[in-house]
């Protein structure tokens, strides 16, 4: 056996350590690093304030810190930054959840059964894609009818009685729009469309198993629209409906006490506030027996990235997101510093705001169906809104209006080759 002197056994043992002492010291310093890490949360301009106040400013010793971020092009930003500087939560628009998701940016949560209750369910399916949910839902909107109750004392029962009530007051010279409905190709036409749309049996998309979006199932011109789709000749052949009018002649005309019927939504409450007349929010009536006037229901909320894991913070921002954000609390102080007007997804928050006309936006939205959050619906957006306004071009434009079942299987072949 190799016998080695003292000294240098006294040296290796001081050595070895000292290498212990800096492999123990550099695994605190990281252990700490990682301890004390901010969560990071990116919003939109303007709703920092409303983050800050929902969030709690830390969690299990984790600071959390919102930054504003231009978000429209939020995938290329993940996609191409560096992960150390990404975020762990966004606030997005649900529209994206679908974009976000296929690129693996979003990390998926789980929720309690009670807490799912709790929320709009629109607003929720609107953060479902494949079968998980990617977000929490803070804020709901959708389009409302606005009638002018000093014209139309009773609210019509029927789509049918409410555009009888509104020709009439057009021949009696009392109106000169008997609906106010835009037709511009832009989102919040399409938006003001759909109730009309689905209540003649239509719909864009239908849902997987797990309640998401399923691009093959394109509904446009099924067999129950097309059982419908004369009423659309007949809106054209009277003036009922007209595809010349644009969003502002409508909200203008309807303003101005010159349309009975309006279809809107809550962002033009304060315009509503200062009108000279009385008025009423409801829901789109019934148009044919067993089909509903759904409005699309849009929806923004707080979403986890797939970041959050590489940050080793996942279960604080899971726990942000799952807990936190779903709360009546969270809820309300959202709502109460957000920038834009909508309505808090957890339903008994929702009822217990003073905006007595934002609640009746609410509820005429609940039949509503999650707006598409998929990168088809940019295609079926533009075929559907090109129906509409083909079929309504007038009873005397040149050249005339298709008959709506041409128009709408137009629409369909168009989306179902793009779906393919």
């Amino acid at each position: 056996m190799r016998v080695f002197p003292r000294s240098f056994t006294a040296a290796l043992a001081v050595a070895l350590t000292c290498a212990f002492s800096i492999t123990t010291t550099t695994f605190t310093a990281q252990t700490a690093s990682a301890a004390d890490r901010d969560i990071v949360v990116w919003v939109p301009k303007g709703y920092k304030k409303a983050a800050r106040s929902a969030l709690p400013p830390a969690i299990d010793g984790h600071r959390v810190k919102v930054l504003v971020r231009a978000m429209a092009d939020l995938d290329e930003k993940l996609l191409a930054g560096d992960p150390s500087d990404s975020p762990d939560i966004v606030l997005i628009d649900a529209a994206r959840t679908g974009d976000l998701a296929s690129a693996a940016l979003l990390s998926p949560i789980e929720l309690k059964r009670g807490t799912e209750r709790a929320l709009s369910q629109a607003g929720l399916d609107g953060f479902r894609y494949g079968f998980n949910t990617y977000g929490v839902p803070m804020q709901v909107t959708n389009v409302a009818l606005v009638t002018n109750a000093d014209l139309v004392p009773e609210s019509p029962q029927t789509f049918r009685k409410l555009r009888r009530t509104a020709l009439g007051l057009q021949r009696e010279g009392l109106v000169t729009m008997p609906l106010a409905l835009g037709q511009e190709a832009t989102g919040a036409s399409s938006e003001a469309l759909y109730p009309l749309f689905a209540g003649l049996g239509g719909f864009v998309f239908g849902t997987n198993a797990g309640g998401s979006v399923d691009p093959t199932k394109v509904g446009i011109n099924n067999s129950a629209f097309r059982k419908n789709a004369d009423r659309i000749d007949t809106w054209n052949s009277t003036g009922f409906i007209d595809s010349a009018i644009t969003l502002e002649q409508a909200r203008e005309a309807f303003l101005a006490g010159n349309a009975p019927f309006w279809i809107t939504g809550p962002q033009d409450i304060p315009a509503l506030t200062e009108v000279g007349f009385r008025y009423r929010i409801s829901a789109v009536p019934r148009i044919v027996k067993g089909q509903q006037a759904s409005p699309l229901v849009r929806a923004n909320g707080f979403a986890v990235t797939t970041f959050a894991q590489q940050h080793d913070v996942l279960e604080e921002a899971r726990s942000l997101v799952e807990g936190v954000a779903p709360g009546a609390k969270a809820q309300r102080a959202f709502h109460e510093n957000a920038p834009s007007i909508g309505l808090p997804a957890n339903k008994n928050t929702a009822a217990n705001i003073p905006n007595r006309q934002l609640i009746a936006f609410g509820a005429a939205g609940e039949s509503g169906i999650a707006y598409p959050n998929i990168g088809q619906w940019s295609r079926a957006e533009v075929a559907l809104l090109g129906a509409w306004r083909q079929a309504t071009r007038g009873p005397e434009a040149t050249p005339p209006a298709a008959p709506a079942r041409q128009s709408f299987e137009a629409a369909r072949a168009a989306v179902r080759q793009g779906s393919a």
